[in-house]
């Protein structure tokens, strides 16, 4: 597709014009005519609006979430337009190998900075542990247990007083408990969640989804890292399972929680892909769709439904797509449409 040179600033008051717009023609589709107009408009803006009910006891407010500019959504929408609806909706900036121990510090500032001259909640989160997953879709991470230790210090250093921040913890690291054979993963995520928990931000343990641990063996290793001392945990990262199952699954960790003497813990759900559903495998799904636009709650259990996962980045070197950055098959195909 030819690429087309727009004014910046004419095309962010344009995103502007049109997320407002979007907002009010969902008003009126909650007063007006229901149901029908409510999947026009969700087709115009991008993606099934953000629901106004109670869920797991907490209410949904308006607060806005941060857009990270350098998001590789909003480049390649500069050449394709057809990418807008994932482009212009706040998800997740992941702090992952391109951030070092020498650079996390800036790397993380850098980003709240953002974050606070735009008046928005910043989401981060943090996906460098050794060995990652074991080596298979997503290898990398620190080169060892020192080097991953001097990362977690300078990205605590750079969140401390912002306790606005949401940061998610290492996707997959916990119910890989045992897995991997590079250094002590337990002790590295208990260090980082002692570090990270004197910082004020609202920190979740990764816990995987409903189809990997059961609720009671969740809850026992969140225990052993310490999710008594930050906000909670996260569920359905980078997975496509149905936002009422996996909020159904976060409670019963919770009551596993409760049982074991912790009674508050708090969670955020990724709805970023799972608004087609489970998929039989999780590394570039043709048939995932994008999920619903994120909004957080509060009063309840349930912090956030988010885009933690950023759609239409690759999920690796599976199905003809790159190991990692933009893939526009992907992201064409969670939008519902089709290439070239």
């Amino acid at each position: 597709m030819k690429e087309t040179t727009i004014d910046p600033v004419r095309r962010d008051r344009t995103w502007f014009e049109r997320r407002n717009g979007c907002a009010i023609l969902r008003m009126a589709t909650a007063t007006i005519v229901g149901a029908l107009l409510a999947a026009v408009v969700a087709v115009a803006c991008g993606g099934p609006a953000a629901s106004d009910e109670p869920l797991a006891g907490s209410t949904p407010v308006d607060t806005p979430l941060y857009i990270d500019p350098h998001l590789e959504a909003i480049a390649a929408a500069r050449k394709d337009p057809r990418f807008d609806p994932i482009a212009e909706t706040p998800q997740a900036k992941w702090f992952t190998d391109w951030s070092t121990s020498d650079t996390a510090r800036q790397d993380v500032g850098d980003y709240l900075a953002g974050a606070a001259a735009a008046k928005a909640v910043p989401m981060l989160v943090l996906y460098r542990i050794p060995q990652r997953d074991c080596g298979r879709w997503s290898s990398g991470g620190a080169e060892d247990e020192r080097e991953y230790k001097d990362w977690i210090k300078g990205v605590a250093a750079a969140l401390k007083g912002h306790d606005n921040a949401m940061v998610v913890l290492e996707p997959d690291a916990l119910p890989q408990l045992g897995r991997c054979k590079q250094g002590d993963r337990l002790g590295m995520l208990k260090f980082a969640v002692d570090q990270l928990s004197t910082t004020g931000a609202r920190v979740y343990i990764d816990i995987g989804n409903e189809k990997w641990l059961n609720a009671d063996e969740a809850a026992k290793r969140l225990k052993m890292v310490g999710v008594n001392k930050v906000a909670g945990f996260s569920v359905n990262v980078a997975a496509h399972y149905t936002t009422d199952s996996e909020v159904r699954y976060a409670e019963s960790v919770r009551f596993e929680l409760d049982k074991l003497g912790i009674p508050d813990a708090h969670f955020v759900v990724d709805v970023g892909r799972n608004g087609a559903g489970p998929q039989p495998d999780n590394c570039n799904p043709p048939d995932a769709r994008l999920g619903q636009k994120p909004r957080l709650y509060r009063g309840g259990a349930l912090d956030g439904l988010l885009w933690i996962i950023n759609p239409g980045e690759t999920d690796g070197a599976c199905r003809g797509g790159p190991d990692k950055g933009f893939w526009a098959p992907a992201a064409l195909s969670l939008l519902g449409l089709e290439g070239p």
